[in-house]
């Protein structure tokens, strides 16, 4: 792995609001394609961290904005959940705005810049696909908007025995294939929710295995899932 530059940094949002963020490059002095990277409904933690730090070390600049800092971590997260519902909200907005602040930093080339979510940001990932800002999405585990006009490039993973998410696929292979939109979705046949991290402690590990997202990581699965998205990333990103 590269040596890795860590910082935490304070992104600027459209209200004035300082948002707390975890950035991730490598200790390159020239301009890196870049990553917005949208965490699962368990924020900022060491696991997310590492994912990040993962895909930092293929060659781009990553960019971890702390979306449930603007309140509870209840409050945030069904505030999160209607703003992906209606496409539109503070979440979008401040995703816009990491978007709009890594663009400006001198490591990060700002005509190249993807976006990468976990579940919750998942979601996020592919709502932002289509609005004309991001190169790529790589969603994992994530819902879809029904309609992808306007979408980028989409690199989808998703656990078989994740009956929480796995429909989402087919509208993805449906709008992709519609919109002949450059695509890469994967089903893992035995993998549930969240194959990509730990969870955030051994008893919530436990109770997450349960139906009907069978949430585990996999490391295996994890490997080659990132693999894929490296390699789609460097195609089209």
């Amino acid at each position: 792995m590269p040596q890795l530059v860590r910082s935490n940094e304070s992104v600027t949002c459209s209200d004035g609001f300082k948002m707390p963020s975890y950035l991730v490059r490598p200790g390159s002095v020239q301009r890196l394609p870049s990553l917005v990277f949208v965490f699962d409904i368990f924020g900022i933690n060491s696991e997310m961290k590492r994912v990040a730090d993962d895909f930092a070390a293929e060659g781009y600049a990553v960019l971890m904005p702390d979306l449930f800092s603007r309140g509870n971590w209840i409050s945030c997260v069904r505030a999160l959940m209607k703003d992906m519902e209606r496409g539109k909200g503070r979440g979008v907005d401040d995703l816009i705005a990491a978007r709009n602040w890594l663009s400006t930093r001198e490591y990060a080339d700002s005509e190249h810049i993807g976006i990468i979510g976990f579940c919750l940001g998942g979601g996020f990932a592919m709502l932002l696909a289509t609005h004309g800002l991001f190169q790529v999405a790589a969603p994992f585990y994530g819902k879809s908007p029904e309609r992808l006009d306007g979408s980028c490039p989409i690199v989808a993973s998703y656990g078989g025995r994740d009956k929480i998410m796995l429909p989402e696929v087919a509208k993805i292979q449906a709008e992709t294939k519609r919109l002949n939109i450059p695509a890469d979705i994967k089903i893992y046949p035995n993998a549930g929710h969240g194959f990509m991290s730990k969870a955030p402690n051994p008893i919530l590990g436990l109770i997450l295995r349960l139906p009907p997202g069978h949430a585990q990581y996999d490391p295996v699965v994890a490997a080659d899932a990132k693999a894929r998205v490296a390699a789609f990333l460097r195609e089209h990103l």
